[in-house]
């Protein structure tokens, strides 16, 4: 890019008035011709100063580097006609089709070399279409029907060649980033914050995009921080790193997969990264017939103190999520260097019929403040990305549990149950939880232990092959350090 277009040469009058901008002026027609004025001239930058640009949907051209300078607001107009003409489909097909179209504030399609950088911040106005809730009470309702069509804040869709550095985002009613079948793609030190009970609000959607790197990514969201998923008739999601992140979720904090995993995923690095407040650490989920393959998570830190029922450092499921989806493939996934603080367990299942392959899970180190009781209320809640079709496994008591797996691997790994008769500590007290998927509110009785109820290290059901190491395992309350059933898995307590 060997052109710099900044704002206050171009237009010096506008420049005045944005820098006072008194949030009400709507600056999309202007903001869209110094874009296109920039590519058309070969490319280069967009400066926006000091100031709020409030700005219906701006669509970036080839070659664009969109600078927001510290101090610098482009946020969102609440008005669904600030954003005409609404885009008809944005994804694969007509997976995510909005009658009558949708919106995003910032969106590239099918360009070339383009980026968004700089200190300033991008804001959704996501708070515009919802009425305000109690925190840890309920999720927040939305005002109006339109709020729907306004999709991922920032979409960049089929493109080549993106860099996005240093830039906050957040307040959304969506997504935060998209980034949608792109090639050559870098996030580096970007923020993202968004209301902590913003229903929808992922971080960052990575859906079959390929070499694709987030480092240093700051996230605090509602739902999951970063996700890789696949879309029906889509491409594969392959070659994507994300690394030396802090993350706080309510929901997934590196995830794979889910309902959208139609295509395969492979290749995938989750490394040195802080999570806290999760409900779910780590995810991997085949459930639209996915092969999710050759994947390292490691050194991750982490804790799952939030007010939500059924947490998991780790989980691990495969199975079809309809009737008519087929069942995919996870394999050849290791887990290493995990450590931290949770009542929950951890689940890696798949349905009958099909089986986990070649995981190797060690050096993981948990500590436990308390353990919520699944046998209560596991078999009856939980949502979408419960292990639905192992029920057995919804409610064992276990530290680890694993159903229907072959050729797994756990070595060096450590529970630390909870005190006898310490009291829980106050952060992890919580008057009421809510569970995925549901605005039902539990009670601290609905996930008590009652009584000294035995709890395994490890519980397995039809695993085999592989070996787990017992030497620094446990169970507690006569709990065993490794509990099987219907399984050939090799204990070993040496080698």
């Amino acid at each position: 890019m060997d052109m710099c277009f900044d704002s206050h040469e171009f237009f010096n009058l506008m420049n005045v008035l944005l820098t006072s901008s008194d949030d009400k002026t709507l600056h999309t027609k202007t903001l869209q011709e110094a874009i296109d004025k920039v590519s058309a001239a070969g490319g280069g930058c967009v400066i926006l100063v000091s100031g709020v640009f409030r700005s219906g949907m701006l669509r970036m051209r080839d070659g664009v580097e969109l600078r927001l300078e510290r101090g610098a607001v482009l946020k969102a107009s609440e008005a669904v006609e600030d954003h005409l003409p609404l885009i008809e489909t944005a994804g694969s097909g007509d997976y995510w089709r909005q009658a009558g179209g949708s919106f995003h504030l910032l969106v590239a399609q099918g360009c070339r070399d383009v980026a968004l950088t700089g200190g300033g911040r991008l804001d959704g106005n996501g708070t515009a279409w919802y009425d305000p809730v109690d925190p840890g009470t309920d999720w927040p309702r939305p005002r109006d029907a339109d709020w729907r069509r306004m999709g991922a804040m920032v979409l960049f869709s089929d493109c080549q060649g993106v860099r996005i550095d240093q830039v906050t985002l957040g307040n959304v009613c969506n997504w935060t980033l998209h980034l949608h079948e792109c090639d050559d793609v870098q996030v580096r030190d970007i923020r993202i914050v968004n209301p902590p009970q913003a229903p929808n609000s992922d971080g960052i959607d990575i859906t079959g995009c390929r070499r694709v790197s987030v480092t240093g990514a700051h996230i605090d969201t509602g739902d999951d921080a970063v996700c890789l998923k696949t879309l029906p008739g889509g491409r594969s999601c392959e070659h994507v790193v994300v690394s030396q992140c802090v993350l706080r979720t309510h929901c997934v904090a590196l995830k794979l997969g889910a309902t959208e995993s139609f295509e395969d995923m492979r290749n995938v690095v989750f490394s040195d990264c802080v999570v806290t407040g999760s409900h779910r650490v780590l995810g991997i989920y085949s459930l639209e017939g996915a092969v999710i393959e050759h994947v390292l998570c490691r050194n991750i830190t982490f804790d799952t103190c939030t007010p939500l029922m059924f947490p998991r450092p780790i989980h691990v499921d495969l199975r079809g999520h309809r009737p008519e989806s087929r069942v995919g493939a996870i394999r050849n996934v290791q887990i290493c260097g995990l450590t931290g603080e949770t009542n929950g367990r951890s689940l890696l299942t798949a349905q009958p019929g099909a089986m986990l392959e070649d995981l190797l899970i060690s050096d993981v180190h948990v500590r436990m403040p308390g353990f919520e009781d699944p046998a209560r209320h596991g078999a009856e809640c939980g949502g979408a990305q419960f292990s639905n079709r192992t029920p057995r496994a919804r409610v064992e008591r276990a530290a680890f549990v694993l159903e229907n797996a072959r050729g797994v691997v756990m070595e060096r790994i450590r529970v630390q149950w909870p005190e006898t008769g310490r009291a829980l500590p106050e952060a992890w007290r919580f008057q009421h939880k809510l569970a995925n998927g549901t605005h039902r509110l539990f009670e601290p009785g609905d996930w008590a232990l009652d009584g000294d109820v035995p709890v395994h290290g490890v519980s397995a059901h039809n695993v085999h092959g592989g070996h787990l190491d017992t030497r620094a395992l446990s169970g507690w309350q006569g709990g065993s350090a490794a509990f099987l059933e219907a399984s050939d898995w090799n204990l070993t307590s040496q080698y």
